[in-house]
């Protein structure tokens, strides 16, 4: 065993040879055995967990002199979505990396480094955690940290993957080689960036690290080193990182410390490889790490040892000719392997020669460590596995355990002498891309795992650029005389489940086990009213009617549209369509849907399997999240009333706006930090010229001359309020009115006509002073009782209230977030699709974060602004999509076929999560147990029944 020596010794050392002077040794004097057994002496002490590390120094900027005229630097590189590219993307991240390979010539070496350590929780368990804030809702935000932590434990987030691409040179001194590795280093993070990776170089420091965790793999205290302290200590930079000690003793594994390893090199014999293998070697949930040694032969060399090779094949083929004629048979008839090496070394001859191909000598590596003998067996047997699959062979270092240790680190050396030949192609089917995670510390809230990597995904949107988002979730919806079949045997409709307000238990179809169950249905609502509806008539006669891309299980083709049913198909669990008839209404009448547990389905009266509606608990969830994670204000656009139970729940300010509510929001508000300049008017004017658009309902706007008019009425208008700047100087609708009758052209008269209806008519809802205190952290506007002619009015004077908050926030450097349901009302009308895309670009600006949530994706693609809405969001949490749908979703965003089976009749709590440039397919199978998901499936009642509850405690 190779013992660490102490810094003593080497001070021992110094006065010894300080000491001892050495005289020259006279020519043919034969060594005494007193100099021989000093000479063993000294061998020994040489033999160093230190002197075993193999380089020599380690430079400050990173450079490492690694032998005496080698010299290497690390950088680091992230990862990309290939798994998950469409295919004309990956072919072109292929390309891309193949033009990466051939960059690297002759003189330099590099080495590929893929590092899965099991990393210490404690410091994942930093980022989830969440402080408690001292209120009520301290116990339910307890639990959700403990859900987190389950989670964590759950996926892979405890292993922390790490990739590296070292390179390094030949150079008579420092000097000389700085430069040429700065240059190197400058190519390979320009080629990283053609990529679209994100790299950066590591620093002295950051690589002695890496070789610290290598060699401490057991040891959770991390490494604490400062280059001021070699000079006060007077050790080496190796004294820091080496590990307690080295036993290399049977040739088939060694020990370092307490920590039990061995490494096995990989030989090819597959005839074709497949980018996926590496990728499943990096799935591996052990300490394991990979490293693809690479050296480039010279172009001109390559060409000359193959054409070698062919005449070698050639000559050998000429002797089993000449064998053949001598015995007497045929001439043509010689070895087989002999046709198939020499068909392919003339085809990689012409590769060399024609093609963009160079040849590398290539050595592949694995490092596997654990604790005991029989669990590192274990990790071997199963990286073996993965080889195997692949039609290749692992097998150990045998003898060569210190070599391979020594070349498995990170310094661009290669001390193994195995190496296989391979084209630029085959050396780059060794893709070092599989899927990108997402894990932030800081505000960050949880959105599921990654349906990939198992990963935990936790994400602040305020690092995006541009943090606005959509929440697309599952259309579709049925006729208020629609029957469902409840788990007793009973039947309701649709129109008797809204009215009685209560959760109810309905039949539910677990797909894996093929079999109805009984699953809790609630949040049964009214989503919209259609006109255009699809008639699907049974075997039995029954009928059903609903829109179009509501879905129907099937047999043969799982979730299917309505629109989309054929005769003659199967549907679950027995039946089978007659006709399907598509049906024109004279008038809209109100479509409903039903949230459901687990499975996400519901059976009809008639028998049938349908799928349910699901995107509100989406924004429910982040909507908790942030509020129990951040700061933030919270204010929530609620036109179908879905919302006001939560925010109840949590304590907010839920504002009832309807013809006979008590509850007033003025239109005409705005504050004296309304704009980023002195003129806070210049943008309200924008919102008044939208609302009066709305209002006059023109479909090509209000004509430039009427823009004129209000423009001229607003600075009289507002006078009084900048003079003095007080509540009760607010301006109303009313006196808009009465200014614009008091001007002389005939469009003011017009426009004031307009108004009339919304000043001293039957909706002048809007004509007052705002008579509630929008000061609550979490406000809800529930205009759901506004009515047809009213909703969108009020959707677009929420959106200006809204801006109001968040132009107060930003001055108290504070966070808005905005969610706006059934967002696609508000891009249906050009007046508010135009006033809704300008609000979307400034809330950036100024600290807000809008939402815009809605499972009618249809209507909101059909929007002439959409393209702004997408170009304009980083964020989009999609859930399953109808098939039309999907395929337009697929071009606006680029999403591959791969990608987009994530949102093709997938279950509960899955879809795909768009994050900037990142695209994570996601599951998240929320626990019903907890506290947190029971506030968010509130009814109204259970709000009543827990203020009377608190009332009653209070009261005792």
């Amino acid at each position: 065993m190779r013992k660490k020596e102490e810094a003593i010794r080497r001070k021992e050392e110094r006065k010894q040879k300080r000491k001892k002077h050495v005289a020259a040794k006279p020519a043919g004097s034969q060594p005494s055995k007193k100099k021989t057994s000093s000479a063993k002496a000294e061998k020994e002490k040489k033999l160093s967990v230190q002197k075993t590390i193999a380089y020599r120094e380690m430079g400050k900027d990173g450079i490492c002199r690694v032998q005496d005229k080698v010299y290497s630097k690390t950088i680091r590189f992230y990862d990309l979505n290939y798994q998950l590219a469409q295919n004309e993307d990956k072919n072109a991240i292929f390309e891309n990396w193949c033009d990466f390979l051939n960059y690297f010539d002759s003189t330099i070496h590099f080495q590929l480094s893929f590092i899965n350590q099991k990393n210490n929780m404690l410091e994942f368990e930093k980022i989830i955690r969440i402080k408690p804030q001292h209120d009520e809702f301290d116990d339910v935000r307890m639990e959700y940290a403990q859900m987190l932590k389950n989670q964590l434990a759950k996926g892979n987030n405890g292993l922390l993957k790490t990739k590296y691409i070292t390179f390094s040179i030949e150079a008579d001194n420092i000097r000389e080689a700085k430069p040429k590795l700065e240059r190197i280093e400058a190519d390979i993070l320009n080629n990283f960036k053609v990529l679209g990776v994100l790299a950066y170089p590591l620093s002295g420091s950051e690589r002695l690290e890496v070789l610290y965790e290598t060699f401490n793999p057991d040891n959770n205290v991390p490494l604490k080193f400062d280059y001021n302290q070699i000079v006060k200590t007077g050790l080496g930079t190796k004294d820091f990182i080496a590990p307690t000690s080295f036993t290399f003793k049977n040739g088939k594994d060694f020990s370092m410390g307490n920590t039990i390893g061995t490494v096995s090199y990989l030989q090819i014999l597959a005839p074709e490889l497949t980018d996926k293998m590496l990728a499943e070697f990096l799935d591996i949930d052990k300490n394991l790490i990979v490293n693809l040694h690479v050296q480039s032969v010279d172009q001109m060399k390559a060409i000359k040892l193959v054409k070698s090779k062919v005449t070698d094949i050639n000559r050998m083929k000429i002797e089993e000719q000449k064998k053949a004629v001598r015995s007497g048979y045929d001439m043509d008839i010689i070895p087989s392997d002999l046709n198939t090496y020499g068909g392919e070394a003339k085809r990689l001859l012409e590769d060399l020669q024609s093609r963009n191909e160079r040849m590398f000598l290539v050595t592949a590596l694995f490092l596997n460590t654990d604790k005991t003998k029989q669990e590192l067996e274990n990790a071997v047997f199963q990286t073996a596995g993965i080889a195997q699959k692949y039609n290749c062979v692992l097998r150990r270092l045998d003898y060569l355990q210190e070599e391979g240790l020594m070349s498995s680190l990170p310094l661009g050396i290669n001390h193994v002498p195995i190496k296989r030949a391979l084209t630029t192609t085959s050396t780059a089917i060794f893709v070092p891309f599989t899927t990108q995670e997402l894990f932030m510390a800081g505000e960050s809230l949880y959105y599921g795992l990654n349906a990939i990597s198992n990963n935990m995904i936790m994400v602040d949107r305020k690092k995006l650029k541009n943090p606005n988002g959509l929440i697309l979730g599952t259309p579709g919806c049925f006729t208020g005389d629609t029957l469902l079949l409840l788990s007793d045997g009973t039947t309701i409709s649709f129109d008797e489940l809204v009215e009685r307000k209560t959760d109810v238990m309905v039949n539910s179809y677990d797909l894996r086990n093929q079999q109805l169950v009984a699953a809790r249905g609630y949040d049964a609502c009214i989503v919209k009213k259609a006109k255009s509806l699809v008639e699907v008539e049974l075997e039995t006669g029954d009928k059903v009617r609903c829109t179009s891309n509501h879905w129907f299980l099937t047999r043969s083709a799982g979730y299917t549209e309505a629109a989309n049913l054929r005769v003659g198909m199967k549907l679950i669990p027995d039946h089978e369509v007659k006709a399907v008839r598509m049906i024109e209404l004279e008038t809209e009448v109100p479509v409903y849907d039903i949230s459901v547990e687990d499975f996400q389905n519901f059976q009809l009266a008639c028998g049938i399997v349908v799928h349910n509606s699901g995107k509100s608990f989406a924004a429910k969830r982040e909507i908790t999240n942030a509020y129990f994670v951040t700061q933030d204000d919270i204010i929530i656009g609620d036109p179908e009333g879905e919302y006001y139970p939560l925010v109840h729940a949590l304590g907010g300010q839920v504002i009832h706006i309807s013809p006979t509510s008590k509850d007033f929001i003025n239109p005409m508000d705005i504050n004296m930090d309304y704009s980023d300049d002195d003129n806070p008017l210049g943008v309200k004017s924008d919102f008044i010229l939208s609302l009066c658009e709305l209002i006059m309902g023109s479909r090509n706007g209000i004509e430039a001359e009427e823009k004129s008019v209000i423009d001229r009425c607003l600075p009289i208008v507002y006078q009084k309020y900048f003079e003095n700047p007080v509540p009760e100087n607010m301006p109303i609708l009313g006196d808009l009115y009465e200014c614009l009758r008091a001007q002389k052209e005939t469009q003011a008269q017009r426009i004031a006509t307009a108004l009339e209806i919304y000043v001293n008519g039957s909706l002048r809802v809007f004509n007052h002073q705002t008579n509630v205190a929008l000061n609550n952290r979490i406000v809800c506007f529930d205009i759901k009782e506004l009515g047809k002619q009213l909703k969108k009015l009020g959707m677009l004077i929420v959106q200006d209230q809204v801006w109001n908050r968040v132009t107060i926030n930003r001055s108290s450097h504070k966070s808005t977030r905005y969610y706006i349901d059934e967002f696609h009302l508000l891009l249906k009308e050009e007046q508010t699709a135009a006033y809704s895309v300008e609000i979307w670009k400034r809330f950036r600006k100024w600290g807000g974060i809008p939402t815009g949530i809605t499972q009618n994706v249809k209507d909101l693609l059909a929007s002439r602004e959409i393209e702004n809405i997408f170009e304009n969001s980083d964020f989009i949490y999609m859930l399953n999509q109808a098939a039309g749908d999907r395929q337009i979703l697929a071009k606006q965003l680029n999403i591959s076929p791969y990608q987009l089976s994530y949102v093709t009749n997938s279950g509960e709590g899955e879809g795909l999560l768009f994050y900037g440039s990142t695209i994570i397919p996601f599951k998240d199978k929320f626990d019903k147990n907890l506290k947190l998901y029971s506030l968010m499936t509130t009814k109204p009642e259970e709000v009543e029944a827990r203020r009377q509850a608190e009332e009653k405690k209070r009261g005792e």
